[in-house]
């Protein structure tokens, strides 16, 4: 039986199937333990499925190893690991075999678990909705088909997949997917667009989630000195990119752009964070003799405590087609934590933080243009602080988790209501 009210799921049972959580870094895994919560919190009883931890190194962490499934319990969430081939960062092939072997992998433990009300997809990769898809064929539960990018376009654009009769193939089943889904959800308002013009998606059935923030947690602090002083940049203004090095995100211009700038000795560019482009960004800093670029480690948790001792943050972004309809999550701790946003790219979040007059855009692999707005922005402290408080504001008021749940939930009641038809839809053949 649903629950009824304003911000109440109206789905009492959900599993959220995945193939990326908590404790992995991540946009989608940040987003995804987020939703867990506040369903949670809202009186829903939310599982998870998903595979052993092993983002971004490609290898499965301690304590996960030689395990076919275990049971654990994430932030109060039931979680339920199955085995895949932890193939992160080791080329299209292997990548390819771990998104299988995780498909197959849970395909058993949604068909064969306890009936939910609703399956909430991360269709990343694609062919994990398909398991989904057999549980509304089989049992009439309705699923919502999520993905947080283009992932078919990425893929031909970034050379992931070259044959295009294979593209063309991923497009149609796809198409297909989202056509049986309850609903399409996304994150950002251009990918909706592109989802009804390219796979056929009804408007009434695209539902908007974008990626959020814990406002209450990611808040302005103090200074950590100690902090400081243990990544050696006590004393430095310091300039911080922290998230996945991923090819997508293009962080050469980033070493580029502090190249430009190592005669400021008073300037650290900290890069926090690994993934498969770490070792090439640390041969090109070494290379290049750049003492000012420090690549450190630091862990999520520790991410207000990050943002006080970083005076900018930048965010990269490859000029390629399907990136202009993005929404770089990792822009978003930095402005909850007021901290101005230096974005070098050309997508949705660019827009925004151009817009709100809480940091600086500058056009894509420009490592000249970038360098030069640094320095601009670590000379004036008065409008880094101006714009501190306009990204702190907006992170308030447009990135804050209980209300983005809500307003998808909204959309998602509407649709369970409006469609008595729904879970034949979601398992139509």
């Amino acid at each position: 039986m649903a629950l009824s009210g304003p911000g109440v799921p109206p789905f009492r049972d959900v599993v959220i199937l995945t193939q990326f959580y908590a404790p992995e870094p991540g946009a989608p895994q940040v987003r995804l333990a987020a939703l867990a919560r506040e369903l949670a919190r809202r009186g829903a009883r939310v599982r998870v499925i998903t595979g052993m931890p092993n983002y971004p190194d490609g290898r499965i962490q301690p304590g996960y190893r030689g395990r076919l499934t275990m049971r654990e319990d994430v932030a109060g969430v039931p979680v339920r690991r199955v085995w895949l081939y932890a193939a992160a960062g080791r080329g299209s092939l292997h990548r390819l075999l771990g998104y299988l072997s995780f498909t197959l992998a849970a395909a058993p433990a949604l068909l064969l678990g306890r009936r939910p009300d609703l399956v909430f997809v991360e269709a990343q990769p694609l062919t994990l909705a398909l398991p989904a898809w057999l549980l509304g064929v089989l049992r009439g539960v309705p699923w919502i088909y999520n993905t947080p990018d283009l992932q078919v376009e990425l893929a031909g654009e970034a050379g992931w997949i070259a044959a295009r009769p294979l593209l063309a193939l991923a497009r149609r089943l796809e198409a297909f997917l989202m056509g049986r889904a309850l609903a399409v959800t996304t994150v950002t308002r251009a990918f909706l667009e592109h989802f009804a013009r390219t796979r056929g998606v009804p408007a009434e059935r695209l539902c908007f989630l974008p990626n959020g923030a814990d406002v209450a947690w990611l808040r302005p602090l103090p200074r950590d000195a100690a902090l400081a002083a243990r990544l050696g940049v006590d004393g430095r203004r310091v300039v911080t990119y922290a998230g996945t090095h991923a090819p997508y995100q293009g962080l050469e211009v980033l070493v580029q752009a502090a190249a430009r700038l190592r005669h400021r000795r008073d300037v650290a560019v900290l890069i926090v964070g690994r993934g498969p482009e770490r070792e090439r960004l640390v041969a090109a800093a070494r290379t290049a003799a750049l003492d000012n670029v420090l690549f450190r480690d630091v862990p999520f948790a520790d991410m207000p405590r990050l943002m006080s001792v970083s005076d900018l943050f930048v965010a990269t972004l490859r000029d390629f087609p399907s990136a202009r309809g993005m929404r770089l999550s990792k822009a978003v701790p930095p402005l909850a934590c007021g901290v101005p946003v230096v974005y070098a790219g050309d997508d949705e979040m660019a827009a925004l933080i151009e817009r709100e007059g809480c940091g600086v855009r500058v056009p894509p692999g420009r490592p000249d243009l970038l360098a030069d707005a640094i320095a601009r922005l670590v000379d004036d402290p008065e409008r880094r602080r101006a714009m501190g408080r306009r990204g702190r504001a907006l992170a308030e008021r447009a990135f804050a988790w209980p209300a983005l749940v809500d307003a998808w939930l909204a959309q998602v009641a509407a649709l369970r209501g409006a469609g008595g038809a729904v879970g034949a839809r979601a398992g139509a053949g």
